[in-house]
């Protein structure tokens, strides 16, 4: 029988047993194709209710992992992989609706906040002085694909109503007669969740995570947009084209 934690502060016992699922069809242990154990199977396996595996069951599936069939049980489904080429500035929103994919968020919030040294030095303002925090989590089909942490001008004016921040962010910044950026610099780098940026983008603590670091210049080349976001990276995947110029290298 598999032990999960019953201590005070764990996660649901449906959340730690889609974890492992979950980790046994991104390592390949069910392969695309297989039919998983049957919920009475899984029931003994983990010592848990019906109730809690069709929870389980059901989270996979909301994340693409599975499909459950009339007859034919939970099979595992063919894991789509996102790739985004890396040759224009495109929202989130945009990215998805170009692979036919629906996006959403799960969650978003604005808030006003201080600049600290980095973020003022980012931003040509003080220590102290306004910024706008936009924390959002994005979907692709409903799926938890990627936490955005962005940071923005105090010299614009945003609204602070939540809901206006549930669509593209451009989208909305054009809205506000902000206009979109002309340019970016970006940083790609591999981390690992932690417990916080497990939960939020439904991982096991130690996945692996892409994190990209955005800074976005308005037409003066005035920072307009600084974005830190957390990819899940058996999701996400960026395609880098270049030309070839000099054939004798």
């Amino acid at each position: 029988m598999k032990s999960l934690d019953y201590s005070k502060g764990a996660l649901p016992l449906y959340m730690q047993i889609y974890q492992d699922l979950k980790e046994k069809i991104t390592g390949k242990e069910y392969e695309y194709g297989q039919t998983l154990p049957t919920e009475a199977e899984l029931q003994e396996y983990y010592g848990v209710s019906r109730i809690t595996i069709r929870q389980a069951f059901s989270s996979l599936e909301q994340e693409g992992l599975v499909v459950r069939t009339r007859g034919k049980g939970t099979i595992v489904a063919r894991q789509q992989v996102i790739e985004e080429r890396l040759t224009s500035i495109k929202s989130f929103t945009e990215e998805m609706r170009e692979r036919n994919m629906v996006p959403g968020t799960k969650f978003a919030e604005c808030m006003q906040v201080e600049a600290d040294e980095e973020l003022a030095e980012l931003f040509s303002c003080k220590p102290g002085e306004l910024l706008y925090r936009v924390r959002r989590v994005r979907t692709a089909n409903s799926r938890v694909i990627v936490l955005f942490d962005t940071y923005l001008s105090g010299k614009v004016e945003l609204p602070l109503d939540n809901s206006r921040y549930y669509g593209s962010l451009y989208q909305l910044l054009e809205d506000c007669g902000v206009h979109p950026p002309v340019g970016i610099e970006e940083r790609f780098e591999a981390v690992v969740a932690d417990q916080k940026l497990a939960e939020t983008l439904t991982l096991k603590q130690g996945d692996p995570v892409m994190r990209r670091t955005r800074v976005a210049f308005d037409s003066d080349l005035n920072v307009l947009e600084y974005t830190r976001s957390f990819y899940d990276a058996s999701r996400y995947a960026y395609v880098v084209y270049a030309g070839v110029t000099d054939k004798t290298t």
